[in-house]
């Protein structure tokens, strides 16, 4: 009964993600074209703070090289990224994790709308990879000992919750308490004992995570590696085995095994392809520059 409990729980929480999806896939099937200055090019990105953001701040700076006015539109994230690049005719383009299409396939299978959205995303071209960083009392040795525990899965429609609810969907974990923390409040939470792990996903080495946390705080990066072989093959597609190396940060004296997502520019199926060509060829021809 406990653990029917923790489960349903659980899929609430996910219901409430879900429905923010509601919100923007109606629009799919009524989205016409409207023709825009074809040298102004708007970019969902994310956060100020974060790395969607300084990727836009670097394709805004590269697109002054090559005649393209690229507009960065900061946002909470990932799926309000999907949303602004369904609904706004004038947003063709959006930063996004690539597992964002098996979130909508695993949450949103029932709901016509959600998977027709998903079909009518295209991937523009890849950008760089990110790492799971799970993080948790030093007393936790696994994410399977996550199971009932209190965890905080990143902001609301950010690029890290969409990650850490596949990934606990993925490896069978049905926690007790689920957050949508910031970063740096759900490193307070971990530290103070109010959630027992966090994931951030984020490229390494990180510098908030090494000025927020110190040895004296016993936290661990947890090892992440694909759950079992009957799923090896679809998982491999989504996220890369990694190792984040020793003493990457101070409070990290052993390499750790992770998993890496890779993000994305994607539009939507019916955006004006004269205002996304060009900022695909851009990141093709500059592509080392941009690495």
């Amino acid at each position: 009964m406990e653990m029917k409990a923790m489960k349903k729980h659980f899929y609430y929480w996910l219901c409430g993600l879900i429905g923010v999806l509601g919100a923007f896939v109606l629009f799919f099937p009524h989205q016409t074209v409207a023709q825009a200055p074809p040298l102004e090019i708007k970019i969902a990105t994310g956060n100020e703070v974060g790395t969607y953001y300084a990727i836009g701040e670097d394709l805004e700076e590269l697109g002054k090289q090559n005649n393209l006015d690229i507009d960065i539109i900061p946002t909470r994230g990932s799926l309000q990224n999907i949303h602004n690049v369904s609904q706004y005719e004038s947003v063709p383009l959006g930063i996004t994790q690539s597992d964002i299409l098996a979130f909508l396939n695993i949450f949103g299978n029932d709901d016509e709308a959600i998977q027709q959205g998903a079909k009518a995303m295209s991937i523009v071209s890849p950008l760089y990879q990110e790492e799971v960083h799970l993080i948790a009392r030093r007393e936790i040795n696994s994410i399977q000992e996550l199971e009932g525990k209190r965890i905080s899965v990143g902001e609301p429609e950010s690029g890290t919750s969409i990650t850490a609810v596949t990934l606990l969907y993925d490896f069978g974990i049905n926690p007790g308490d689920v957050l949508s923390l910031e970063s740096k409040r759900g490193i307070n939470a971990l530290r103070d004992g109010r959630i027992d792990a966090l994931f951030y996903v984020i490229s390494t080495p990180a510098n908030i995570l090494e000025a927020e946390i110190s040895t004296a705080d016993n936290l661990d990066l947890l090892p992440l590696n694909p759950p079992n072989q009957s799923q090896e093959q679809s998982f491999g597609a989504l996220y890369e085995p990694v190792t984040v190396p020793a003493n990457t940060y101070s409070w990290q004296p052993e390499p750790v095994e992770t998993l890496a997502v890779e993000s994305v520019l994607f539009t939507m199926a019916g955006q004006d392809c004269e205002r996304v060509t060009p900022v695909a060829q851009m990141i093709k021809d500059n592509l080392s520059w941009l690495q």
